[in-house]
């Protein structure tokens, strides 16, 4: 059975249920901590804006933990609780992803005013909640974490998220993206790599290790280090090529396409040209697709796939 996403892109019936699982445990923790029933209109607001900046998307980074979980543990998806730690890991990784988008969309930031065909939080619900609603997202991810059940692994994963997504991490890429979107003939393809490996590649490169510590198999981590130094150098190629060939009808955001090649912007296009860019994509695709065949995990297999053939 296949269900139908948003442009038309068909997708396997498990994907969504894993996305659908997910999302109703973001939003049970959204409403335990912000009160359903309260009449004042300032915090309606600001709950509204939670619930906004977390609806829908792809899922992908906990759709990575989850899947290499199952695959690692060999569980079925039907044996999972909303109370194990894997659910909890993966609520908290959507809402560390949910608080980067909120943030890059920012005026002060890529001033994006659509994601997903929807206004941008901060659009819709004005600045002032969408910067707060970023700082609480972020803080909650690490609540949930610290409520783990193996404190162990809780610390670890603690430790691991919080390194890549801070300086380290998104931080890191964010500053060097705003440093260099004011000044691109500074940037060279080698700073592009380094920003996107920050900015993107982490939080992705996490998302699978957190999969990994959850399954009891962290020493195992090195087998599968291939795929996590790959798969978000493919997601981030994609990004780019629907910049400039997608459209709003298909990205469901404002997209950079540019008449005549004249770039405002410096990304993998610029240094590769679009078919130098596809075959790297392709390459690196393949890559993924091994580890994936060795896991024996036909949806991480598709996840990848997806990875590459999505118009969104």
């Amino acid at each position: 059975m296949k269900v139908i996403l948003n442009n038309s892109l068909m997708l396997p019936s498990w994907y969504s249920e894993y996305r659908d699982l997910i999302e109703k445990n973001i939003f049970s923790y959204l409403d335990k901590y912000i009160e359903k029933n309260n009449s004042n209109e300032w915090l309606v607001n600001f709950r509204n804006a939670l619930f906004y900046s977390n609806q829908g998307w792809k899922k992908i980074r906990s759709l990575l933990a989850l899947e290499f979980f199952l695959s690692i543990t060999g569980k079925k998806i039907s044996e999972i609780k909303e109370e194990d730690d894997i659910i909890k890991i993966a609520v908290a990784i959507e809402l560390l992803h949910a608080y980067s988008l909120v943030h890059d969309d920012l005026p002060c930031m890529d001033n994006d005013e659509y994601r997903r065909w929807i206004q941008t939080c901060w659009k819709k619900y004005w600045e002032y909640n969408a910067v707060l609603a970023w700082d609480l997202l972020n803080s909650l991810a690490y609540e949930i974490l610290s409520d783990m059940e193996n404190s162990e692994h809780a610390i670890e994963i603690i430790k691991l998220l919080s390194s890549h997504t801070w300086f380290n991490g998104m931080i890191w890429g964010q500053v060097s993206d705003m440093f260099f979107e004011n000044d691109t003939e500074k940037l060279s393809y080698s700073d592009l790599v380094e920003l996107h490996t920050k900015k993107t590649g982490k939080l992705i490169k996490a998302s699978v290790l957190c999969g990994i510590i959850a399954a009891w198999k962290s020493h195992k981590a090195d087998d599968f280090k291939r795929f996590w130094e790959k798969i978000w150098l493919a997601f981030q190629i994609k990004d780019d090529l629907l910049d400039v060939e997608g459209t709003f009808e298909e990205t469901g955001k404002s997209v950079w396409m540019r008449e005549s090649w004249n770039f405002e912007q410096k990304w993998f296009v610029y240094f590769m040209w679009v078919e130098k860019t596809k075959m790297e994509l392709e390459s690196v695709i393949i890559d993924c697709k091994n580890v994936a065949t060795k896991l024996w995990s036909e949806k991480l297999e598709f996840l990848v796939q997806y990875i590459s053939d999505r118009k969104k």
